[in-house]
């Protein structure tokens, strides 16, 4: 509040000036973000709605995954795992496998009454983001207290459309849409490989289930094969379908 004073002279009846002050008060708004006891409706409601919670850092994780290659960030969230053969005997191996991850010969404890070959479990094994984890042959279980709690990314590819191949060489961006696939085997049973096997393809024996009764040792379905433009799929005795992954 400013205080202004004003003084006037008045003059009487018989020339005698008084003198009169006037006072004049202004009042100047407080200014914004200070003490003032305004309350604003909008900023007062704002501040009282609740406040959603925090993405967990950490959370219980446990999954089955079969033959296929699966990413950590994309498939699972990353972390250290326990893993422990569900079914079948195979290998298992990530990209990490020198530095904290695994590459092992893994299967059921039946499947060491033919050959004793196989690990049932491995523990502490770590997957960090963007690490990929191959399995072949066999089904395992992965199991973490402390999995991250980030959310999963998508996989990020616009194919919709399945494919249908038989014997032969294809290729990706020719043939059929390059991307990444699970690969079924539809009918009969022969051997399916990819010239970038060692980086995110296959070298599989695969049949159909009705086939592997008769030898057991085919995989009906391979998940997530990365199958980049300019790679060659070549498929000798078996029909496969080619299922884009999500």
């Amino acid at each position: 509040i400013e205080n202004c004073d004003h003084t006037f002279n008045v003059f009487s009846g018989d020339d005698t000036a008084l003198s009169v002050s006037l006072c004049a008060c202004t009042v100047t708004p407080p200014e914004e973000g200070g003490g003032g006891s305004a309350v604003d409706s909008d900023t007062s409601s704002s501040s009282s709605a609740e406040t959603p919670d925090p993405t967990p850092s950490t959370i219980s994780f446990e999954q089955e995954f079969s033959s296929g290659n699966y990413t950590a960030g994309i498939d699972f969230p990353a972390g250290k795992y326990d893993i422990v053969a569900v079914s079948g005997g195979g290998n298992v191996s990530s990209s990490n496998a020198f530095d904290g991850g695994i590459n092992a010969v893994m299967g059921t404890e039946d499947k060491n009454e033919l050959m004793d070959m196989y690990e049932q479990e491995y523990s502490n094994i770590d997957l960090p983001d963007g690490t990929t984890l191959t399995i072949s042959g066999v089904t395992v279980r992965l199991t973490s207290d402390a999995a991250s709690g980030d959310p999963l990314t998508p996989r990020n590819q616009e194919i919709t459309e399945t494919v249908d191949l038989g014997n032969g060489n294809f290729v990706a961006g020719e043939d059929f849409p390059a991307g990444v696939y699970n690969i079924v085997a539809v009918s009969g049973a022969g051997n399916v490989s990819s010239d970038n096997m060692y980086s995110g393809g296959l070298n599989a024996m695969m049949g159909t289930e009705e086939e592997n009764q008769l030898m057991d040792m085919c995989e009906q379905e391979y998940k997530n094969i990365d199958l980049p433009d300019g790679t060659t799929l070549t498929i000798s005795g078996v029909q496969i379908q080619l299922v884009p992954s999500v």
